[in-house]
């Protein structure tokens, strides 16, 4: 009976219109009550396969085991997937780095069409695994899942393990809870694969981001991709390090969700801009100083 009733919560909360699912999702860490409903309905949202309800990929076949209740439910970063679907378009070619269990791969297969391509990167194997699945689901061959951590280096590295896929991040230390997993440079791999250039490259690494836009260096000053990139609590670092070297690649710097590229040491996302492409989403540009 018990499980019955989250199964209802989930379909209910399916069936809402997305404004509402994010402000109830919000309300929950005010109100106990709502927030034991709302963990309670999460298993039956996460812990099965399902149609997406809306977002950019209402109507894809999504198995949830690993992720967030937001993709089935089609909520989870709505100015993402908005971002994704104005810069993706078909033809294109997405490198998903940290793909986790394949929400962005999926909902980017069917954008890119058949003659695009997505690369997800994911190292953790069962998100990988998944990410492949999910594909399948919807019997896309045009997204391959290359099981591999990003860097600045090829070789082994650490991935710590969390509760949550989507906060395993590498690490440099012998923690009892890492595995070790492959690790790639994206311009040493898309050199060996002989891969296509990329049109957009989203990025999602739990803190490692600036080891990522290292490793691709002559792919940012060669594909002039449009970057995505999710900064976790880097603060200034991120500002210096785009100053120091990605801003003279002739890049423009701003964010999805602020006027201006924040300083302090919050969660944002970057975005990367060629100048000569202009200005997307979010605020300000070059000299972080100015803004």
């Amino acid at each position: 009976m018990r499980r019955m009733a989250h199964g209802a919560m989930g379909t209910l909360l399916s069936h809402l219109p997305p404004r509402v699912v994010r402000t109830i999702g919000r309300a929950q860490f005010r109100i106990p009550v709502l927030r034991w409903l709302i963990q309670r309905a999460n298993g039956a949202l996460t812990n099965r396969e399902g149609t997406i309800a809306h977002g950019e990929g209402a109507g894809l076949r999504f198995d949830g085991p690993g992720g967030q209740p937001g993709y089935l439910l089609g909520t989870s970063e709505p100015e993402e997937q908005a971002f994704l679907a104005k810069h993706l378009s078909t033809g294109g070619i997405l490198y998903n780095i940290g793909a986790n269990i394949g929400f962005f791969s999926t909902l980017a297969g069917r954008m890119a069409g058949e003659g695009g391509h997505v690369y997800a990167f994911e190292p953790f194997p069962s998100s990988a695994s998944r990410a492949r699945h999910n594909a399948a689901l919807n019997g896309m061959t045009n997204v391959t899942v290359i099981e591999a951590a990003v860097a600045d280096t090829t070789g082994i590295a650490l991935l710590d393990i969390h509760d949550k896929s989507q906060h395993h991040r590498l690490t440099e230390h012998a923690v009892a809870s890492a595995i070790q997993v492959d690790v790639i440079a994206i311009d040493d791999w898309k050199l060996r694969a002989a891969a296509p250039d990329p049109t957009v490259v989203m990025i999602d690494v739990e803190g490692t981001e600036i080891q990522v836009l290292r490793g691709m260096r002559a792919c940012l000053s060669e594909s002039r991709p449009i970057v995505l990139c999710e900064v976790h609590w880097l603060g200034r670092q991120f500002l210096e390090e785009f100053a120091a070297w990605i801003g003279p690649l002739g890049y423009v710097l701003s964010s999805l969700e602020h006027s201006s590229p924040p300083s302090d040491e919050v969660r944002w996302h970057a975005v990367l801009t060629p100048s000569d492409v202009g200005q997307p989403m979010g605020g300000c540009a070059g000299d972080h100083e100015a803004c």
